[in-house]
């Protein structure tokens, strides 16, 4: 099969293209870029991955648990990429500069998010499941699991094709469970992934809007002009976003 063209937009850019920048506006713009680089390649496996299973067993839980790690690991990125920006928003009252302005002004916009619920959501998510591995946290998700919960195991000749059940049961679906005890309105899981979901969601369009100003700026004080390139990769590297979806099992060549 012949190699597919991927089109682009494309400004060549190097360092001393922003030596009108200071040090502390060029570390603005290059860590927002790496953020802006992890969020979209979180956001691309998991439109790849929200697949419909209706399969039993191994199957549905490869499926289940791979768009549940991309998915909060994704709002947890949402959330580390709004406390940079407030890290960033404590310098601005001290910089006369048109980049610390800008960040100051989107750090407002998410601060003032009415889904204030959602974002300390996020945070237990990223607290208890997604960056850290607490003993203690395990401790007490056993204590509210229930005694029928999912414990199976599937092996397989590939380590990544196996799966234990109880992880995910016990340190994800046990915590998300356990926020209804804080407030019953959390037993309708619509209602839970509705709070959890939406503040990431807002985030993630706000950075994104945030790293367009920038760009905008930049390309203004440099004068560069967009030269429409495209660039042709083997098909393996290119899917239609319709019904392209990222394998759960990897078959060996042995």
């Amino acid at each position: 099969m012949s190699e597919i063209p991927v089109h682009f937009n494309e400004f060549r850019l190097t360092k001393s293209d922003l030596s009108w920048m200071t040090k502390e506006e060029m570390a603005v713009l290059g860590t927002l870029s790496f953020i802006c680089n992890e969020l979209n390649v979180f956001a691309r496996f998991l439109r790849l991955t929200e697949q419909q299973v209706d399969d039993i067993g191994p199957v549905k839980f490869a499926a289940d648990l791979q768009y549940n790690v991309v998915l909060r690991t994704l709002t947890s990125k949402a959330f580390e990429a709004h406390e940079f920006l407030r890290q960033v928003s404590k310098k601005a009252k001290s910089a006369d500069s048109e980049i610390f302005g800008l960040v100051q002004k989107k750090e407002q916009n998410i601060s003032e998010l009415k889904s204030s619920d959602g974002r300390a959501k996020n945070l237990n998510i990223r607290n208890d499941v997604s960056f850290h591995y607490d003993f203690d946290l395990a401790k007490k998700n056993i204590k509210s699991l229930p005694e029928d919960a999912d414990a199976s195991v599937y092996l397989n000749s590939l380590d990544c094709n196996s799966y234990s059940v109880l992880g995910e049961r016990l340190m994800f679906v046990e915590r998300l469970r356990r926020f209804s005890d804080a407030d019953k309105k959390f037993e309708d899981p619509d209602e839970l992934a509705k709070s959890w979901i939406e503040w990431s969601s807002q985030v993630f369009f706000l950075i994104m809007e945030l790293q367009s100003e920038l760009i905008g700026l930049v390309l203004s004080k440099v004068g560069k002009v967009a030269k429409e390139t495209s660039y042709f990769v083997e098909p393996e590297f290119i899917a239609a976003d319709s019904d392209a979806v990222i394998p759960v099992f990897v078959r060996s060549d042995e």
